[in-house]
């Protein structure tokens, strides 16, 4: 079964809850990010390649930014407009959103909108990506090469540019050598540090994996932790419970 991504954008917390609620029922949804306004929306839409927005009305300054929404979210993303009242749905249909949710939302009616996002979705084309996707394997790459999915382009990572990974749920933060912002990428972090392990990486934190080499300085704190300076002066946290990775240094 293919799995969808979900993006929720909604500064109510009820909203929130009671769309993560109805999607317990569909294991082919899974929610991977909540957004607080709707340009950070666009944004994460774009950065994870999510195939569905939930954005409630709310977050828009103006109708103007409706147009603004259906130009810079992805074509194959599909939007459900979440509002208060019907009169809204027609700014929904003009601008061939997938969906109209008038809240509170019951089961049926989210059911009929997952239906119809499912029907959407399997009918898409492929992305860009997988159309590609038999190029990329054709590519000379080796265990030292990270493929990464960005924004709708595909970046060949040289893992030895990879100074340390965050973890963030089903994704990982890059932290390369001279980029200052981190290179988002689908792969749990459980997975990164299998794969970066042979390279000198080690495990510092739950949610932390670092290059031992790029380790300046260790610092122990009150707690009994150790705060981690890094060459290039940024500074991470070593847990207790990972100080055995550290074994001969402290």
């Amino acid at each position: 079964m293919r799995k969808f991504s979900l993006v929720i954008a909604d500064e109510k917390e009820s909203n929130k809850s009671a769309l993560k609620t109805l999607l317990k029922e569909h294991e082919n949804f899974e929610a991977i990010a909540l957004a607080f306004d709707w340009s950070e929306a666009i944004s994460i839409v774009n950065t994870m390649q999510a195939d569905v927005l939930f954005i409630n009305h709310n977050l828009l300054p103006n109708l103007d930014a409706l147009e603004t929404l259906a130009q810079e979210c992805p074509d194959y993303t599909q939007i459900v407009y979440l509002g208060e009242s019907e009169a809204e749905a027609i700014y929904a249909f003009e601008h061939d959103f997938a969906d109209y949710l008038l809240f509170p939302c019951d089961r049926n009616r989210f059911n009929k909108c997952i239906k119809k996002l499912s029907s959407r979705l399997n009918n898409n084309k492929q992305l860009p990506f997988e159309n590609i996707q038999s190029l990329i394997n054709q590519l000379n790459t080796t265990d030292q090469t990270l493929i990464v999915k960005d924004s709708g382009r595909i970046k060949l990572i040289d893992c030895n540019d990879i100074v340390w990974v965050g973890g963030a749920g089903n994704y990982v933060e890059l932290y390369l050598v001279n980029e200052e912002r981190p290179t988002l990428h689908r792969e749990t972090l459980s997975a990164m540090e299998t794969k970066l392990a042979d390279l000198g990486f080690i495990r510092i934190h739950r949610s932390v994996i670092v290059r031992k080499k790029c380790i300046a300085e260790l610092k122990p704190t009150d707690s009994g932790d150790y705060q981690v300076t890094l060459r290039n002066g940024h500074q991470l946290s070593l847990s207790r419970r990972y100080k055995s990775s550290m074994t001969g240094i402290i």
